[in-house]
């Protein structure tokens, strides 16, 4: 699986999982934030990301939704407290980390 792959897979599950989590009447947070977890330490599948990578991507996808969350807010509210913004500076740098582990174990190559 290429790394543009494995990047949009994990964005569009946390992004999913964004929308599902915010707002008064959102989703209960520990079935959707366990399935990002899952899925965030599949994506690494086929390559050799040990234990530690796939744990690590996890817990970013998982630290994303939960931050994108809080930083989207309820539907429709367009003001930007201090706290939508720390949670949406601390998503952003969630999501680089997740992106440079993704790109160092999607470019190894396999062992023969």
């Amino acid at each position: 699986m290429s790394i543009l792959v494995r990047n949009v897979l994990v964005l569009a599950v946390e992004s999913g999982a964004v929308l599902l989590l915010r707002g008064p009447d959102a989703a209960p947070w520990i079935p959707v934030l366990l399935a990002v977890f899952v899925v965030g330490s599949g994506v690494l599948h086929g390559t050799e990301a040990e234990f530690v990578p796939r744990f690590l991507v996890a817990l970013a996808a998982v630290g994303v939704a939960r931050l994108g969350s809080t930083a989207w807010g309820s539907p429709g509210q367009v003001t930007l407290t201090g706290e939508a913004l720390l949670a949406g500076v601390g998503a952003g740098v969630l999501l680089v980390v997740q992106t440079v582990i993704l790109v160092r174990f999607s470019l190894r190559r396999r062992r023969a």
